[in-house]
């Protein structure tokens, strides 16, 4: 392997739903002479799952996903959006459309050298690669990092994203399942599958670092610092304010156009506030609570309070 492949890092950091990560992303989209990926393995998991008619055939839930996802895409306003989107990737170099995401591409790309670039960050989520180990790029640098949030955070918030996606009204809420809207996501198990991966790495050479949002949203002055320091890149104050115009990560980000410019464009909450970010917002609620207007329905209690062992865990070891 040429020596100038060698001199160039991978940092992943590896993410639960819901804890800030795209605005992480965001911050690390100015950092200097780097490349980013915007979740490539989730949008492998997709194509996998959601995109193919054959995963869960049959299932009520998948089927109704599915048929909800097809009405969508009818919708003029989606075709607008499909349209523009199409003119932005047929422009960029660095958009992929989503039908030519797979594990085996993906890993191919991330192994590719980059000889002018100072380190290659990639965003993902943990139960994207879950199972899928062996597509992780074959590089002799690479440095695994984790970020992690309160389940109560994480499950609230990821439910009212949701409902906003699916135009789930405040009515609704109560009745609606965040589990049963989303089937081709193991929703319960998130933070498992987190925990898992992280216990994985912990016997490579340099032990992953941990990020709490919280932490991080709350004192972003001291905590990204630290995290720069551990990934062996230098830090500068700048890096903590950045361009809040969402056009310039189309000069940046790589990944599925699906994943890096859908959401945004149509505006749904999961990624369209973090892209037009211009700094880390501190959180609206202390650790560990959200929002009283948004009840925890049985559903999230059950999933906040399985996952809170893996939580705590990992906390434990957090940067801070």
């Amino acid at each position: 392997m040429a020596a100038e492949e060698e001199e160039t890092k991978r940092i992943f950091l590896w993410v639960v739903p819901r804890s800030c990560s795209t605005a992480m992303t965001k911050c690390m989209t100015f950092v200097d002479n780097d490349v980013v990926w915007m979740e490539p393995y989730m949008a492998c998991h997709f194509n996998e799952t959601a995109y193919n008619p054959d995963c869960r055939k049959g299932d009520e839930l998948a089927d109704k996903m599915r048929t909800e996802l097809r009405k969508a895409e009818q919708e003029e306003s989606m075709k607008l959006v499909r349209a523009e989107m199409a003119k932005k990737i047929a422009k960029s170099v660095n958009l992929i459309d989503q039908k030519s995401m797979s594990y085996s591409y993906v890993k191919e790309r991330l192994e590719k050298p980059e000889p002018d670039k100072n380190f290659i960050f990639i965003k993902d989520q943990s139960v994207a690669i879950d199972e899928h180990l062996e597509y992780l790029p074959q590089v002799p640098a690479s440095r695994q990092t984790f970020l992690i949030r309160h389940p109560q955070e994480v499950y609230v918030s990821w439910k009212l994203a949701t409902a906003k996606r699916f135009f789930i009204d405040s009515k609704q809420w109560e009745a609606s399942h965040l589990g049963n809207i989303l089937p081709f996501i193991p929703v319960s198990d998130v933070f498992k599958i987190h925990h898992k991966l992280w216990k994985h790495f912990l016997n490579a050479e340099d032990e992953p670092v941990i990020l709490d949002a919280h932490d991080l949203m709350s004192h972003p002055d001291i905590v990204l610092p630290k995290y720069f320091e551990k990934i062996g890149i230098p830090f500068k104050k700048s890096y903590l304010n950045w361009d809040g115009n969402m056009e310039v990560i189309l000069d940046k980000w790589k990944g599925s156009g699906d994943i890096v410019l859908l959401e945004a464009m149509v505006k749904s909450g999961f990624t369209s506030k973090a892209a037009e970010s211009t700094k880390f917002d501190p959180p609206s609620y202390p650790r560990g609570t959200s929002n009283p207007e948004l009840p925890v329905t049985s559903e999230l209690k059950e999933y906040i309070e399985n996952s809170m062992p893996f939580y705590e865990e990992m906390y434990a070891h957090r940067l801070c």
